[in-house]
């Protein structure tokens, strides 16, 4: 199992053109795109922060994601616990329906983009939109992570709409 601290940031955005030109600027390698289905788990939600399990189901890998993270904030970057754990068994999605029930199933198109300890995601999510995400992994120097993570959103505030509050998760329960 996989524990990480991220510094992350979501927003609407209309057009991917600019953010693909940023990207290649900052010297970011993509990665590929992939079709991603997220299978949300009823929790009980007994802490401070919002907590969710996902099943991600990616061509023919499944990785069970754990993650505590608060509303995504204009004024500052949102740190998110996050927790992954590979799962080869294909019984697994069905026992977790049948112990926690399915909240909601996201699908959505990600293109993947990466460079150094960051990470920026381009989704097409079914029937919400695009959505472009920045994950910083904090993995040793906290401020140097917290450096990246400023930088890179002055560069790409400018060709962004709407922050994403939630999860896509929220998106979906909305619709």
């Amino acid at each position: 199992m996989q524990n990480k601290l991220n510094l992350e940031l979501k927003y609407f955005c209309s057009d991917f053109l600019p953010i693909r030109k940023i990207l290649k600027d900052v010297g970011a390698k993509k990665i590929g795109t992939f079709k991603q289905k997220d299978y949300f788990f009823n929790l009980p939600q007994n802490k401070k922060v919002p907590q969710r399990l996902k099943l991600r189901i990616q061509e023919s890998r499944s990785t069970l994601i754990y993650y505590e993270r608060g509303d995504f904030s204009m004024i500052s970057k949102t740190a998110a616990k996050v927790s992954l754990l590979e799962v080869d068994d294909k019984k697994f999605l069905d026992f977790l329906k049948k112990v926690l029930g399915i909240k909601a199933i996201v699908i959505k198109s990600r293109e993947l983009w990466k460079k150094d300890n960051t990470v920026f995601n381009l989704d097409t999510v079914q029937n919400i939109g695009r959505i472009f995400e920045i994950e910083v992994s904090v993995a040793g120097d906290a401020d140097k992570a917290k450096r990246e993570f400023n930088k890179y959103r002055e560069k790409f505030l400018p060709h962004l709409d709407k922050i994403v509050k939630g999860s896509n998760l929220d998106l979906v329960l909305k619709v």
